[in-house]
């Protein structure tokens, strides 16, 4: 016998079986309040087509989709090329076509795979083995190879989509090089039919939706059932439970990657809660993702207020205060230069805007918030119009339309508490939490931000020209 088939003997002998839900709910828990808040504040956008709702669903959906091949290590991904092909702006499919010829083909298979997700949700039938099987050729079907571990070495071997797996598939870590056990080849199916059972049970079902989530993800990646695709199957079977409860999938970007994996590496330690808080964590990003698309939607677009404007008118705390203060000044750094950018673009169309954070004294302070030491950070956002009436030859100041947001910080600062832009005239807040600022700011949070930005932005031009009719009409 080979070294190499003696340490796959040993790994299957080391293969540590997936607990039972009821040992992973008596270990576990999820923060429902903030569940809860999170949701409650996505269902009191105002009321919106079922269009605009789906197409809020869809932008997520995409989101999750690109991203799971990036995880995986199929393609690679930015901040700015997910956020691209996720709203499907201008000219997404060249940048897509950029990537490779591959690309297009797995990102297209991780959608269609969505989409089934969502149709087991909708169904609300208990997980099958057969579903899961079909998921995975779903996931995979525009991958024919995979690496596998023969008594050779690895080889590539032809995928064989919605079969278990019929080769051994122990995964070499490559963060630190060590063998980790998945189930052995010939109790597999056995595993797997364990799995399902404790999906189908009664505690399961009764679950809240991010218990369901982590368990069938993390039971999943522990039996490896497939040759290849796992980690897709696995993230895709975890959003069955939250487009369940939510309608909508778990959106784990690329760059979660690190957090990620030593999440899961916990579970394996037994620390379950370590993933669920991973999966919680998520889980919120993708609720704000979905209720700033919202927001978005419900906002007139920058095009149609400068068109308007062009025609008639113009031809407890884990982190010191210190640590806090310095975040709030970066999140506001970052929020002003998003802003910046979206107010550059109308100076093209003779509307001048300007943005810039100021130093001094808020308002709306509450027991749990408070402006920074530094005397407090506010954002001036300002667009007004040169001079509306000039051909008409009569000399009017020019309409003014300016929003101001205060910044506020927690004073007992830990992950789950949050900074807030509070916009001073109305209800509006912008909430990001601090784990999405500290240690460092997160893609999910920089792509709030830029749809933040566009959307107050543009909400300024509707504003400039209700203001700029009000000036003419003076003028009449």
């Amino acid at each position: 016998m080979s070294k190499k088939e003696t340490n796959i003997h040993v790994l299957d002998a080391a293969y540590k079986p997936f607990p039972t839900f009821t040992e992973w709910m008596s270990r576990t828990s999820v923060d429902t309040v903030r569940w809860d808040r999170y949701y409650a504040s996505l269902n009191s956008q105002p009321e919106l087509s079922p269009e605009v709702l789906k197409r809020a669903r869809e932008i997520a959906k995409r989101f999750a989709a690109l991203d799971t091949g990036a995880i995986e290590g199929l393609y690679e991904v930015d901040r700015g090329f997910t956020y691209t092909v996720a709203f499907e702006t201008a000219a997404w499919e060249i940048e897509l076509a950029k990537k490779g010829e591959n690309v297009r083909p797995l990102f297209e298979a991780q959608l269609h795979a969505y989409d089934y997700v969502l149709d087991l949700a909708t169904k609300a039938e208990p997980i099958s083995e057969a579903a899961i099987r079909v998921l995975h050729e779903e996931v995979c079907r525009a991958q024919s190879t995979y690496r596998a571990i023969t008594p050779v070495g690895f080889q590539e071997q032809t995928l064989t989509k919605g079969r278990y797996k019929v080769l051994p598939n122990h995964v070499l870590h490559s963060r630190n090089g060590t063998d980790h056990s998945h189930a052995p080849v010939d109790i597999t199916p056995a595993e797997m039919f364990r799995l399902v059972e404790e999906l189908r049970s009664d505690a399961f079902r009764a679950a809240h939706p991010v218990l369901q989530a982590a368990y069938a993800h993390y039971g999943l990646v522990v039996i490896h059932p497939f040759a290849d695709g796992n980690g897709r199957v696995a993230r895709a079977l975890a959003s069955v439970f939250t487009y369940r409860a939510i309608s909508m999938p778990i959106v784990i970007l690329s760059e979660h990657r690190e957090a990620y994996l030593d999440a899961l590496e916990g579970a394996d330690r037994g620390e379950f809660q370590l993933f669920v808080d991973f999966m919680l964590a998520r889980s919120l990003d993708t609720i704000q993702l979905v209720e700033e698309s919202l927001q978005v939607a419900n906002a007139p677009s920058a095009e149609e207020s400068l068109a308007a404007i062009n025609g008639p008118y113009l031809a407890k705390g884990k982190f010191s205060e210190q640590q806090i203060d310095l975040a709030g000044t970066q999140l506001m750094k970052i929020v002003e230069g998003e802003a910046q950018k979206e107010v550059s673009k109308v100076t093209l169309h003779k509307i001048q805007g300007r943005v810039r954070t100021e130093v001094g004294v808020g308002q709306g302070y509450s027991p749990t918030h408070r402006q920074s030491q530094n005397g407090g950070l506010h954002l001036h956002l300002e667009v007004l119009s040169v001079n509306p009436s000039r051909l008409q030859n009569v000399c009017l100041p020019p309409a003014v339309v300016t929003r101001l947001y205060d910044l506020l910080v927690p004073r007992d600062a830990g992950n789950n508490d949050e900074f807030q832009l509070r916009h001073r005239e109305g209800k509006e807040v912008f909430a990001v939490r601090v784990d999405e600022v500290l240690p460092v700011i997160s893609g999910m949070l920089q792509i709030r931000i830029k749809m933040f930005a566009e959307r107050v932005v543009a909400e300024a031009l509707a504003n400039l020209k209700l203001e700029i009719d009000r000036v003419n009409q003076g003028r009449n």
